[in-house]
């Protein structure tokens, strides 16, 4: 089921695993049950762009916003803009406005 869409992600849930999945870009993560999600999605929307922004402005990185995947050791960079369609992408409550992925058709022509 799919339940939310923007130009750069999907969230969904697999129909067979009942996982849910956020895919973004090129960055994909997996989430083992809703609680999981809603604890990412809740750290997620608590997160203030300038803030990070001023806390790394001296940094070489060209994307100023660090989260943290996993244990530290790796973050995901975003600029600003890329963090406010991630929090578009991470709905707060999994409602009921899912499609299912048999009905989604989607065009993967690179023309």
């Amino acid at each position: 089921m799919i339940y939310n869409r923007t130009s750069n992600g999907t969230l969904f849930k697999c129909d067979s695993c009942n996982a849910i999945h956020l895919e973004f870009n090129n960055l994909n993560i997996n989430f083992s049950n809703a609680s999981k999600y809603h604890e990412y999605a809740t750290f997620l929307h608590q997160l203030n762009a300038d803030e990070w922004i001023s806390v790394n402005k001296d940094t070489p990185y060209q994307r100023k916003i660090m989260i943290p995947l996993g244990k530290g050791n790796i973050n995901f960079m975003l600029h600003a803009g890329e963090l406010e369609d991630l929090k578009r992408l991470c709905i707060r409550r999994l409602g009921s406005n899912q499609i299912r992925l048999q009905e989604l058709k989607i065009d993967y022509s690179l023309n």
